[in-house]
């Protein structure tokens, strides 16, 4: 705690200090014209590099998670064909056998 105390006397003796060498500049800062030129600066940034490539990011991110739920179906309707195939194997299935019984117990 001690260490960050002494880091925090230092900057803003720091910060003083340059306030104090800089008296004119520091009372001639607008706050506000500073911030619109910031804004600016930003948007004109977005616009031109981080726009295209967040999109980019996002564009594979979906098509990794795209490809990534086709293949969670298609391993999904393999088990259940599998299931369905030791279903009929047992004849557990509707395959026929109960009209076939039917037909053999009926007077004919």
């Amino acid at each position: 705690m001690i260490f960050y105390s002494i880091f925090l006397l230092l900057s803003v003796g720091g910060i003083l200090a340059i306030i104090r060498r800089n008296r004119d500049e520091f009372v001639a800062f607008n706050f506000a014209e500073f911030m619109e030129g910031l804004q600016g600066d930003v948007v004109s940034l977005w616009h031109s590099h981080i726009k295209d490539q967040s999109l980019l990011f996002m564009e594979k991110r979906l098509r990794g998670t795209r490809i990534w739920a086709l293949k969670t179906e298609h391993a999904l309707f393999k088990a259940a064909k599998k299931l369905r195939g030791i279903q009929e194997k047992n004849g557990n299935g509707n395959n026929g056998s109960s009209q076939n019984d039917t037909d053999q117990n009926s007077p004919a």
